[in-house]
């Protein structure tokens, strides 16, 4: 129940988020052909900042359904036990790069909430918080999927979807 509500509410967010982007870019883009328009000053802004927010949204969902890009060659030739070392070994890795995505992610958002928005004047801080949230995404992720492989007793080949079930 709460993984179909995660997901459907990521890909809710995405939505919005590529539809807000498409349409804002489109309504711009055909005010600047209005005479006494030179389109909307803050459209840019919206466009980068939900761009990043969608990518951070979605860095989680890329570990779920194993879209990341990974070199499986090696994993295939191993012998099973070797394989789920090394597919644990790349779990550690992740989670090392996931735990500090959201520690300095943290720091920077903290940082930057004085700073404000060129166009919008909004509290970069809110740009930023995406940095932890995609971190803390992606390591929610990972601990799943190193459960599943830890239980399984066989590294998933890149061809599985979903990667957790």
């Amino acid at each position: 129940m709460f993984d179909r509500l995660y997901v459907k509410v990521i890909e809710i967010l995405v939505f919005v988020a590529l539809a807000a982007m498409v349409g804002i870019g489109f309504l711009s883009t055909a005010l600047r052909s209005v005479p006494g328009w030179g389109g909307l000053y803050w459209a840019e802004e919206i466009i980068r900042y939900a761009c990043i927010w969608m990518v951070f949204l979605c860095s989680g969902l890329t570990i779920r359904y194993g879209i990341h890009f990974r070199v499986d060659l090696v994993l295939a030739r191993l012998p099973r036990r070797a394989g789920i070392a090394l597919a644990l070994f790349a779990i550690a890795v992740m989670i090392w790069f996931e735990a500090v995505l959201i520690w300095f992610g943290s720091k920077v958002t903290i940082m930057n909430m004085e700073q404000q928005s060129t166009s919008l004047e909004f509290p970069m801080g809110y740009v930023y918080v995406a940095i932890p949230i995609g971190g803390a995404l992606m390591l929610f992720e990972t601990l799943r999927l190193a459960w599943t492989i830890w239980n399984r007793g066989e590294p998933i080949p890149a061809s599985e979807q979903p990667l957790v079930d």
